[in-house]
């Protein structure tokens, strides 16, 4: 079958339809061709309007019946309309079938649209599920760093940023949970900080006591806040440099010089920059007032010795150098003359007194001394101050040495004149000397040499009371030296006047033992046999350990044994023996040590 396009190719051209218009003209009948009509009929058909010439046509055919032009013309006339029907029907077919593939294409379109439509809904749903928690997300992280940049500035004590800070979090969401709580601590601190500039005010209307008030009830809500701190201790300082320059005015005005110095110090301390030039000329007025009231006292102590030193440096810190202060500098420097000799003095006083003395502690002393006699060349005092220094130092060289001859003969210098030398160590080492030569020349069987210088020694003993071991072992050993002279009757009163000190017969009933070996001795005593009764009370007092009481107390390295004994109610030999030490005076290395004594 041949197709629409095929068939079009077989259609009469325009010029076969004229070529053929001619040939009809050469048989038409001249009156059809005349005729208006059929000129309109070809001029239709050329242009082909077919459907118009069917109408002029029919009209023709009814004025020319049976004309052959009009017969021919209707031939080809059905042709071309058979031609275009044909055309028509396959434009028709052709759009009837695009119609058909487009109601496919447009079913297929609107099908996949919708399942585009839907996959999109699908997804876009899904996806703005995600970008919305995901802004939620990002919202929630912004305004939890906002929240903790908020609570920063409050630690800090910046409430007016904060505010800023919770309108944003407020635009963002209102329902944020820490808004509330970040509002509440903002107006709290802002109340504060109302407060805190109120306190302020208050301090610079000179409202001091009121603003510290305030500063401290805030400092005990928020410890820390801003400089409240310094706030309240400066003015604490304020009023404490009043209440001290108030204070250091009434004490001058009845010349209480202590604390005039106390009260202007203090003020000082609390404003070092402060400079009142009458504040500072009472000060400087009590300085000396002070200085030379020590001076003048006799018993001035070693700690009110520090304490002139310290007014005298702070007086010639305080003096202006100027002329018009010639004078007070004149005085200072004789204050200074006589605080340096007092100086001296009581330091080698307080070193010579000291019962932990070594060799190189009384050297300084003496060297003191001779510095102070320097100072003030024609004080007598002094001088025979570093005479007696000088003897106690030989004496105690060879009180160490155990050269005791020499010991007594140096320390018998000090203590004819003054028994209280050096706080009564000087009599501590001659009694301990005199004993230890009586001992040694009874050792070497020398009776009266060792009697001689025992005696001495009890004559020491007896002026030291409290210490009832001191005199029992001098009189013991007396007995000894003069039984050895077989004078028994003394030896036995020496032997009953030991035994008497320490309180032996009233102390008789706690000791069986020893009070019927007492008696006995006693008896012998009454009865004149002093030989026996020298023998029996020797007895008895070789069996009186029972009474002696043992302490354990700590010595020092280098401490005399003489001054320890002394210290501790004993002696020098009792603590030896008690010991097992070799024959020292001077403990090398500190330890404990028993220390027999009498309880009174």
């Amino acid at each position: 079958m041949p197709t629409p396009t095929s068939r079009k190719s077989k259609k009469p051209d325009t010029n076969n339809a004229d070529l053929k218009a001619e040939s009809i003209q050469v048989v038409k009948q001249p009156d059809l061709e005349s005729d208006a009509d059929f000129s309109t009929l070809i001029e239709n058909f050329q242009s082909g309007e077919f459907n118009k010439c069917v109408d002029l046509l029919k009209k023709l055919e009814t004025t020319y019946p049976a004309h052959p032009l009009l017969i021919k013309f209707k031939s080809d006339l059905e042709m071309k309309l058979s031609l275009k029907d044909m055309e028509i029907a396959n434009l028709k077919e052709e759009k009837r079938k695009q119609t058909k593939t487009r109601l496919r294409m447009s079913a297929f379109a609107i099908i996949s649209t919708g399942i585009v439509l839907f996959v999109f809904s699908i997804s876009y749903t899904f996806l703005n599920k995600i970008a919305t928690d995901r802004r939620l997300e990002m919202e929630m992280v912004l305004l939890d760093s906002l929240n903790q940049q908020a609570e920063l500035l409050l630690l800090a004590g910046q409430p007016h940023p904060v505010e800023e800070i919770i309108e944003r979090m407020n635009s963002i969401d209102p329902e944020y949970e820490h808004i509330k709580e970040l509002r509440s601590e903002t107006d709290e601190l802002l109340q504060f900080e109302s407060d805190y500039k109120e306190a302020l005010n208050l301090v610079a209307e000179d409202r001091d006591a009121e603003g510290l008030d305030i500063l401290k009830k805030l400092n005990n809500e928020k410890p820390g806040m801003w400089d409240i701190d310094f706030q309240i201790s400066s003015i604490e300082d304020s009023i404490q440099l009043a209440e001290s320059l108030e204070k250091g005015n009434s004490a001058y005005q009845v010349e209480q010089w202590d604390q005039v110095i106390n009260a202007y110090e203090n003020a000082l301390t609390l404003d070092p920059e402060y400079n009142d030039p009458l504040m500072k000329e009472q000060l400087l007025n009590a300085y000396l007032q002070s200085i030379i009231g020590m001076l003048e006292n006799e018993y001035t102590t070693t700690e009110n010795l520090e304490n002139a030193e310290r007014y005298y440096r702070s007086a010639v810190a305080t003096i202006p150098q100027n002329k018009a202060f010639s004078s007070e500098r004149g005085n200072l420097e004789e204050v200074s003359s006589n605080l340096l000799e007092l100086q001296f003095t009581q330091n080698a006083k307080a070193i010579l007194e000291d019962k932990n003395q070594t060799t190189a502690a009384i050297s300084k002393a003496v060297s003191y001394l001779s510095k102070a006699a320097t100072i003030k060349p024609a004080n007598a005092v002094l001088q025979l101050d570093l005479k007696n220094a000088r003897f106690y130092q030989t004496g105690f060289e060879n009180f160490i040495g155990m050269d005791w001859e020499s010991a007594i003969a140096n320390l018998n210098q000090i203590v004819s004149v003054d028994p209280d030398y050096a706080g009564g160590n000087a009599r501590v080492l001659l009694y301990e000397a005199y004993y230890a030569l009586g001992k040694h020349f009874n050792s070497l069987s020398l009776y009266q040499d060792a009697r001689e210088n025992l005696e001495q020694a009890e004559i020491l003993a007896w002026d030291d009371s409290d210490n009832l071991l001191k005199l029992f072992q001098v009189q013991v050993l007396l007995g000894d030296t003069i039984g050895k002279m077989n004078d028994f009757q003394n030896a036995v009163s020496y032997y009953k006047y030991a035994l008497e000190v320490i309180e032996l017969p009233q102390k008789l009933s706690q000791y069986p033992t020893i009070n019927t070996m007492y008696k006995e001795a006693d008896n012998l005593l009454v009865l004149g046999e002093f030989e026996k009764a020298f023998t029996a009370f020797r007895g008895v007092i070789d069996g009186i350990d029972p009474l002696y009481t043992n302490s354990e107390i700590e010595i020092k390295d280098g401490v005399c044994l003489a001054f320890f004994a002394s210290e501790n109610i004993s002696t020098v030999n009792a603590v030896i023996d008690a010991n097992n030490l070799p024959n020292t005076m001077v403990i090398a290395f500190g330890r404990k040590l028993i220390v027999p004594f009498i309880e009174k």
